[in-house]
């Protein structure tokens, strides 16, 4: 064999061998064996499965650029790493994972978060004389000023049963704000705030919400003949109610509502869009 053809040979082997390493890295590390990759963007108490990948990434973008829940010098991210005393960055952060997988756009999103945990809006609301249902000392407070004739407030009515039977340390307080382009709206307060003279407020207000259509002085009278409420007391209470409401009315002027139904959770505007967004206010509230 000539010297050219000899280093020809080793040449081919050694490259053989080298690729054999590239291929095979594993095959060297005696009695180990290879370790799975660890997961990027692994959240604690999140779980973000299934997120797509740009969602993924628009998730992780979210909660490295806000600031923590609890007004703390660092992100949410670093918050829900580092500071378990921090319960509501959790909230917070379980709260944008739904807005992501809503398919909310980050500008979106980020007015939403603003608009809740950086520049929330709270006020002293007056509520020593209203309704309560719940347990009256509970610690999340649930203002809600309603219209009986509003289809919108009617329609919140069954989410916020399903809180009241879900959490024992939620109350729901009810103040009257009845509009002006609904005609029987007025009566139907005063009829209510009558009705609860006689201990049957609850009773009342959802005959009103299960007869919306169905609001006139004499249906008024007529549903306090069935629940067998004294009906001359009812009618002189009734007249009498006028002030209760207007002064409802005036608080919901003051925390500068523009329609109904105006939901505050303990003191602080909130939107309901649904009732997983009614339990995260909760959750919140619960945590601190």
């Amino acid at each position: 064999m000539t010297h050219t053809a000899y280093f020809l040979r080793r040449a081919a082997q050694s490259a053989t061998l080298a690729l054999g390493l590239l291929a095979a890295p594993a095959a060297f590390a005696v009695g180990e064996a290879p370790k799975p990759a660890a997961p990027s963007g692994d959240i604690p108490g999140l779980d973000t499965k299934s997120l797509s990948d740009s969602d993924r990434k628009l998730f992780t973008k979210l909660l490295d650029k806000f600031p923590s829940a609890c007004g703390k010098p660092h992100a949410l991210s670093v918050s829900l790493r580092t500071d378990a005393s921090c319960k509501l960055s959790l909230v917070a952060s379980k709260w944008l994972l739904k807005l992501v997988n809503d398919g909310f756009l980050e500008s979106e999103i980020e007015e939403k978060y603003s608009e809740r945990y950086l520049q929330r809006k709270c006020y002293n609301i007056d509520i020593s004389a209203a309704p309560v249902r719940g347990d009256a000392k509970a610690p999340v407070t649930i203002v809600e000023f309603s219209d009986f004739e509003c289809p919108a407030c009617r329609a919140v009515e069954p989410m916020l049963k399903q809180v009241l039977a879900e959490y024992s340390k939620v109350r729901l307080v009810f103040l009257n704000y009845p509009l002006p382009m609904h005609p029987n709206a007025m009566n139907a307060a005063m009829a209510a705030v009558a009705a609860g003279k006689q201990g049957k407020f609850w009773s009342y207000h959802d005959k009103l919400f299960e007869n919306q259509d169905k609001q006139t002085m004499a249906d008024l009278v007529r549903y306090a003949m069935e629940m067998k409420l004294d009906v001359n007391k009812f009618q002189a209470d009734m007249q009498a109610a006028r002030e209760r409401v207007e002064k409802d009315k005036a608080e919901g002027k003051k925390v500068e509502l523009t329609g109904t139904p105006g939901v505050f959770i303990n003191g602080c505007k909130a939107r309901l869009g649904s009732i997983e967004e009614l339990r995260s206010y909760i959750e919140a509230e619960l945590s601190k």
